[in-house]
C-alpha cells in the first residue's frame, strides 16, 4: 500500500508539489495526470524515497521501484541491465531473457544499452523493473517514444503486474489504470 498525506515539496523556494492525499492499495493502478510542472515526477521521487518532502507524510512498500522518465542504464547490454536487477533480488540471471521476451525486447537483448532507441530503452527499463518483483511500481511517462507494438506490449505487462502501480503522464489515454488523480500546475 502507498499512502501520502499533506505533501508539500519546495525546491529552490518554488513549490514543486502540493498534494492533500493519495492512497494506492495493493493491486490497484492509479494514473497521475497533469501538465508539465504540476509535480508528477516530484511525487514519484517522494514515493520512491529519493526526495524528502518539505511537509507531510508518506509510506510505500520497502520493495518500491521507480522507472524514471529518462531511464538510467549501466554499461553493458540490455540483457546485462535486466540481469543486474535479478542479481540484486537473488534471482537467477537467466531469467533476464524471459523478462525481455515479455516486453518484446528479446531481439535487442545483446545490444549495448547505450545504442538503444528511446522506445527500446523504455521496454528494457520496464523489463528490468518488473524483474525486480517490486511490491509497488512507479512509472514516469512509461509510454513516451513507444511505437504501437511497444505500447501494446508494455501495457499488457503492466496489466499483469499484481502490486500497487502508479503511472504519471500528461495524458493517460489507454493506460491500464483504475482511476486518475489530476494534479494542477505548481503555484
Amino acid at each position: 500500500m502507498i499512502r501520502a498525506r499533506g505533501l508539500r515539496v519546495r525546491l529552490d523556494g518554488v513549490e514543486a508539489l502540493r498534494l492533500d492525499s493519495i492512497e494506492v492499495r495493493d493491486g490497484e493502478r492509479v494514473g497521475v495526470r497533469g501538465p508539465n510542472g504540476s509535480g508528477k515526477s516530484t511525487l514519484l521521487r517522494v514515493l520512491a524515497g529519493l526526495l524528502e518532502p518539505t511537509e507531510g507524510t508518506f509510506e510505500a512498500p520497502r520493495r518500491t521501484v521507480l522507472v524514471h522518465q529518462q531511464p538510467y542504464f549501466f554499461r553493458g547490454t540490455a540483457r546485462e541491465n535486466v540481469a543486474y536487477a535479478l542479481k540484486l533480488n537473488r534471482r537467477p540471471p537467466r531469467e533476464a531473457g524471459e523478462w525481455l521476451e515479455r516486453l518484446g525486447a528479446a531481439a535487442f537483448a545483446d545490444r549495448p544499452a547505450s545504442t538503444l532507441s528511446e522506445g527500446e530503452r523504455r521496454r528494457v527499463a520496464v523489463a528490468r523493473a518488473l524483474a525486480a518483483r517490486p511490491e509497488a511500481l512507479l512509472l514516469d511517462e512509461p509510454f513516451a517514444g513507444l511505437d504501437a507494438a511497444g505500447l501494446a506490449t508494455v501495457t499488457a505487462a503492466l496489466r499483469a503486474f499484481e502490486g500497487a502501480l502508479v503511472i504519471a503522464a500528461p495524458q493517460l489515454d489507454g493506460a491500464p489504470v483504475d482511476r486518475v488523480l489530476a494534479l494542477t500546475a505548481a503555484r
